[in-house]
């Protein structure tokens, strides 16, 4: 394909993603962690001070506040949660994000929208980044497929609409991986550069950008093993000249303690203290402060007070669209046929995944698809292998990767407005969701638009309103009453309620099944009107 024909492909694709992306998020209203998130990055751009959510690094949260700057909004740094927070009290940021909305309030939603535009942006770039990797080890017809797989991702497109952190870490650590993999095969200062940069951004993302310290170690130890895998330029290392295996082992040791060093410094000049990284060390212990520590973990209809060694790869074969899963077994079946794939990529495909699955599986508080999120491109990058494998000649195969990719095209544009509830056929949809998981895989306060249209058609003003977010949703413009998650389950699951209108998220509904004095499952025992997104039920208890 010529180099126009492949850019035009990729604009298109790119703008895809905007489209989704942009029109979704219009429809979507503030979730629970982009409550602390925004206002922080708002007041890091304007004062420099990071004392607002320490507990995730910064990077993500100044490009909202920088998207929000045209607007002028007001920060509201004489509140008592700003102050308490400067005197190191913990978890004021709530505080802080609903003294900030109402400060703002009318003309919020439109603070909301430019805050959420960088991350758009971000995702245009993953699809970029997914296209130049696989373009690298496959070619650039399988660089198209990745790119196409990644543009109409319905759990990319979930959070790349939303200003947090978990797309902006996937982006950037395959732009890190891109990069390292680039560096060893284009030794060079600039090509060093570009690593060490690439990869902190990464750390300065998400605190689990770590992880990625813990898969240089690898590569640098394991891609010397293959002839493919490192260039090693002339009179780079002068010793072991006699033994390629060793000289391309120290080059690529010491190139890659460069880079690892080099990135940190930039983290560094991150947090405004140059050469100096007590600050991110001593942030990155806060990690999971404001997850509470007897938080059970839900699946498949029950509770549990340890960790399942299953959650994650299950909530990934429930949530990852059919289409794609069969795609990705057609690519390994056609690799168990032809093992043309050169071991270095392989390495630096798979490192990845696994890294995340174990970390993640072992350590991670199981809420959300999202933690995991990090692994899909390198999915879509070793799907993509197969427009390069010599299975690919066979028409049969052709069609049958081009009837998947329909397919995967259908599920999202399906899907859409409401990507973040989405499940794939084997878990029956997103209508089942809540049978399966909880959190964030389903309801993250992010339909209350949806709740404001819907009260409004129906002429009620006097609807008794819980969200999982924890804001007053008259932020929205929504009449009603406002009333806490306990005091609403608890009224749901007594056999004689107060009389009214209810709306609830399907989490605070799911989490009600806790109370040992449940006497009516709301999820179960009493039928809902209507059932927004996937994540708001509304019940006409009049």
């Amino acid at each position: 394909m010529k180099r126009s024909a492949t850019t035009a492909v990729l604009v298109t694709l790119c703008a895809a993603v905007f489209a989704q992306a942009f029109g979704s998020m219009r429809q979507k209203s503030l979730t629970y962690d982009e409550l602390a998130y925004i206002p922080a990055g708002y007041s890091y751009v304007l004062t420099g001070d990071f004392r607002l959510n320490p507990e995730q690094p910064p990077l993500m949260k100044l490009l909202a506040g920088l998207g929000m700057l045209p607007l002028h909004p007001q920060l509201p740094v004489h509140d008592a949660s700003w102050i308490q927070a400067g005197a190191g009290v913990r978890n004021t940021q709530w505080d802080f994000g609903r003294a900030f909305l109402q400060r703002n309030s009318p003309g919020g939603e439109r603070l909301i929208l430019f805050a959420r535009l960088p991350v758009v942006l971000i995702t245009m770039l993953l699809v970029l980044g997914v296209y130049l990797l696989a373009r690298d080890v496959y070619g650039p017809g399988a660089g198209l497929l990745a790119a196409a797989l990644c543009a109409f991702d319905p759990n990319i497109l979930a959070h790349g609409r939303l200003a947090t952190t978990d797309l902006g870490l996937t982006c950037f650590v395959v732009l890190a991986v891109w990069a390292y993999r680039r560096l060893t095969r284009r030794p060079g200062i600039a090509n060093g550069a570009l690593a060490a940069v690439l990869l902190a951004l990464a750390l300065l993302t998400k605190f689990s950008g770590l992880f990625l310290l813990a898969l240089y170690p690898v590569w640098a130890l394991s891609l010397p093993l293959w002839h493919d895998g490192v260039v090693v330029p002339e009179g780079a290392v002068t010793w072991w000249a006699d033994r390629p295996r060793l000289r391309r082992f120290a080059w690529l040791v010491g190139v890659t303690a460069a880079v690892v060093a080099a990135a940190l410094v930039v983290v560094s000049l991150g947090y405004l203290t140059p050469g100096r990284l007590d600050r991110y060390f001593r942030d990155f212990l806060m990690v999971n402060v404001n997850v509470h520590p007897t938080y059970l973990t839900y699946f498949h209809g029950r509770f549990y007070d340890h960790h399942l060694w299953y959650y994650f790869l299950a909530a990934f074969l429930l949530k990852t669209p059919l289409a794609l899963l069969l795609l990705l077994a057609l690519r390994a079946s056609s690799q168990l046929a032809h093992r043309a794939q050169r071991s270095a990529d392989r390495v630096l495909l798979f490192a990845p995944v696994a890294i995340w699955f174990l970390i993640i599986s072992w350590k991670a508080f199981q809420i959300g698809l999202r933690y995991i999120l990090p692994v899909y491109p390198f999915l879509f990058v070793y799907a993509s292998g197969i427009a390069a494998s010599p299975l690919f000649g066979r028409r049969d195969v052709r069609v049958a990767v081009a009837a998947l990719g329909v397919w995967l095209t259908a599920s999202s544009l399906a899907a859409y407005p409401n990507y973040l509830p989405y499940f794939n056929e084997v878990a029956g949809g997103p209508s089942h969701g809540i049978e399966w998981l909880d959190d964030s895989n389903v309801d993250w306060g992010q339909d209350l638009i949806q709740l404001r249209s819907f009260l409004a058609s129906e002429g009620v003003t006097d609807a008794k309103i819980t969200g999982m977010a924890p804001y007053d949703p008259a932020f929205y413009g929504i009449p009603g009453e406002y009333v806490a998650p306990h005091t609403a389950v608890g009224w749901l699951s007594n056999p004689d309620p107060p009389p009214g209108i209810y709306a609830v998220g399907a989490h605070l509904l799911n989490r009600a099944r806790l109370s040992p004095d449940l006497a009516v499952d709301p999820l179960k025992d009493l039928q809902p009107v209507a059932i927004l997104g996937h994540a708001i039920y509304v019940f006409d208890l009049r």
